[in-house]
């Protein structure tokens, strides 16, 4: 993909822990992730971080930062979320009416964005609707089994979750997922 070729592109860094982008801010720019992870973060009416989505570089749509906000105009332009590097991560800074232009351009990327957010949106009903019911344990095994991967001796998590990291994915206190793991390797 070539953003970095397009006018008002630069290239940026980020540390990890470093915002991307912060709640209240104001969109002008969408950030193109060649390398790293970012997680879309939210603080709930409770006080707690809650985890919505995790960008990585290798897809287009996945490695586009920010870009549903500039489709959403509830918000007027302003970030409800934090978006916070989790790893060392390099970007592309593109303008909001370049990207808007190159999607425009490029229509099957568009209809890809649409797909993504489709996706994303079904997921946190799912989540939302599973909170509500106080499934916990089921949200749990099934975060595990959709982040793991079949191999020889079984199914295996191919990357390492922490607990509070899952507790933010899915909106439960980090004791209750050490709880619940406990009781699964008990099993």
């Amino acid at each position: 993909m070539p953003f970095r070729d397009l006018p008002g592109v630069t290239q940026c860094r980020f540390q990890q822990g470093e915002y991307l982008i912060s709640v209240g801010e104001q969109i002008d720019h969408v950030y193109y992730l060649v390398k790293g992870i970012v997680h879309r973060e939210f603080l709930t009416v409770s006080g707690y971080e809650s985890i919505l989505s995790i960008k990585t570089g290798g897809s287009v749509v996945g490695a586009l930062v920010g870009i549903l906000l500039f489709y959403w105009p509830q918000n007027k332009g302003i970030s409800d979320y934090n978006f916070i590097a989790r790893t060392n991560c390099i970007c592309y800074r593109v303008p909001k009416d370049v990207c808007m232009e190159y999607l425009r351009q490029h229509p099957d990327l568009l209809e890809d964005v649409v797909r993504t957010s489709m996706e994303e949106y079904a997921r946190l009903l799912d989540l939302f609707q599973t909170k509500r019911e106080g499934a916990a344990a089921s949200r749990l095994c099934g975060f595990l089994l959709e982040r793991s991967r079949d191999t020889e001796h079984g199914r295996i998590l191919s990357k390492k979750y922490t607990n509070v990291e899952i507790s933010k994915f899915l909106s439960v206190h980090k004791v209750t997922i050490a709880r619940i793991l406990g009781v699964l390797k008990e099993e």
